[in-house]
């Protein structure tokens, strides 16, 4: 909804060809704004708009609608609004902490039609904004009332008003493709939220995976490849794990951020594509920047509004409610005495999917009801276990799922794209059930729950990912 609402006000305003319609906050920072250029992100720093309005609007929090706005400073304007003749300006709240703001430029005052479209969609953005904070209370990954969780929750409101890239924060499991997925959510977008999931791209086929490829551009290839970029047209792109990007292809992309322009391999003319770019990553990109394993001014451009996602041992308060809204992966059994105690004081260095893990294997494991001896004796068992018990486990909890009907792309692969699994476990689970199966892979696919029309995608996965059970 609020990328309709941002389209509508473009479509008023292009008439005006000096207008400028903004959103802005009550610390006065710029959160969004189209039409004229304008320098600076807060109100306090930028220029060329008028600025006396605007703080008169942020003293009494009440909006603004001026006619005849002639330059002078007897009216007040400031010196960007005096030399660019504003002749009208409308600043209407929406929602206790937003303002529109949007003046006609020079050339033409806004009609009282254009006036009552604009209040009609600063009040429709209003709605849309408090719909939102309605829904957003305890919303799965970022649930409770911490301090932590309300700024969070208050970062992903002001960033999903935005169109400049986000960059997400985090230890491993923290839920940052969650947070993004809210982002692409709330904003509005019309397009598909699409993760390139970086590590698992060959480097070699970086390029040809994001932005195409015309058939021929490879030896062998018969068909057109479109591309990650194409498929989230008008939506969002994230990169997870954005440090793993080669560094031959991160010139590229940090051009496709700036221009929404880009050249499919094997084609001569360049593409356009209105799509918003997300990124997320566990590592320190200083460091990364520092042994040249990154581009700072890639790094400057993603990181215009960074999120740092704090792990669940820094907002405590919050594991409460977000294991009720998990209850599922306890199977129905009760909660016990000391659970509540166990859960809240132990640190999950693998923060969402350790406590998810856990909370699975209590539903599978222990009887009901679940008490802090049965939650610790899990935890304590994958401390103490190694990591070949792990993976072990990790393999039956896999298989229990596939047999009990769940398809392969569901359980093991989402396994493996949330990298529960990596690629080693993966191939070796494939070759477990493949040898089961007379090595025959039609047979393994019905084997896995995979539906008979996807199992041409299946194939592709295996030779694209190097995990053919048979090589």
């Amino acid at each position: 909804m609020i990328k309709t609402i941002k389209t509508k006000i473009r479509d008023l305003l292009k008439e005006k060809e000096v207008s400028l319609a903004m959103i802005y906050d009550r610390e006065g920072r710029i959160l969004w704004h189209m039409g004229r250029t304008i320098s600076g992100r807060t109100i306090a720093d930028g220029e060329e708009f008028c600025k006396s309005y605007i703080r008169q609007s942020l003293d009494s929090g009440s909006g603004v609608d001026e006619e005849n706005v002639v330059a002078s400073l007897e009216n007040g304007l400031s010196r960007s609004a005096q030399r660019l003749f504003v002749r009208s300006v409308l600043i209407q709240p929406i929602d206790n902490d937003y303002f529109l703001y949007i003046d006609s430029g020079s050339k033409s005052y806004f009609t009282e039609m254009e006036r009552q479209m604009f209040r009609m969609l600063g009040d429709l953005l209003g709605d849309t904004i408090q719909n939102i904070r309605a829904s957003e209370v305890n919303i799965d990954g970022i649930s409770g009332d911490s301090v932590q969780v309300r700024k969070l929750r208050k970062l992903l409101l002001n960033y999903s008003l935005e169109d400049d890239p986000v960059l997400l924060m985090g230890e491993t499991g923290v839920g940052k493709t969650h947070i993004a997925e809210l982002i692409h959510k709330y904003s509005g977008r019309s397009g598909k939220f699409v993760v390139v999931d970086v590590p698992t791209v060959n480097e070699n086929l970086f390029e040809s995976e994001v932005f195409g490829h015309k058939k021929g551009s490879f030896t062998g290839d018969v068909a057109d490849n479109k591309g990650l970029v194409a498929e989230a047209a008008d939506g969002t792109l994230f990169f997870d794990e954005i440090s793993e990007v080669p560094v031959s292809f991160q010139a590229k992309l940090l051009r496709f951020i700036e221009t929404k322009k880009y050249r499919e391999l094997g084609e001569t003319s360049e593409k356009s594509a209105d799509i918003r770019i997300l990124a997320a990553t566990n590592r320190n990109l200083s460091e990364a920047i520092e042994n040249g394993e990154f581009r700072q001014d890639l790094y400057y451009r993603l990181n215009i509004l960074g999120i740092q996602i704090p792990p669940l041992r820094e907002r405590r308060d919050d594991i409460k409610a977000i294991v009720f809204e998990n209850l599922s992966f306890l199977k129905g059994k009760d909660i016990g005495k000391g659970f509540w105690d166990v859960v809240s004081s132990y640190d999950w260095p693998g923060n969402f999917r350790e406590l998810f893990s856990v909370l699975k294997r209590a539903g599978i494991l222990c009887d009901s009801p679940i008490t802090a001896k049965d939650v610790q004796a899990i935890i304590h068992e994958s401390d103490d276990r190694g990591s070949s018990a792990n993976e072990s486990e990790k393999m039956g909890l896999l298989q229990q799922e596939i047999d009990s009907g769940k398809s392969f792309w569901d359980s093991v692969w989402q396994a493996f794209l949330d990298r529960d699994i990596n690629r080693q476990e993966l191939k070796e689970f494939l070759k477990q059930n493949y040898s089961g199966c007379g090595s025959r892979l039609k047979t393994l696919s019905e084997k896995l729950n995979i539906a008979e029309s996807d199992f041409k995608k299946f194939i592709a996965v295996l030779h694209k990912y190097k995990i053919h059970p048979a090589r």
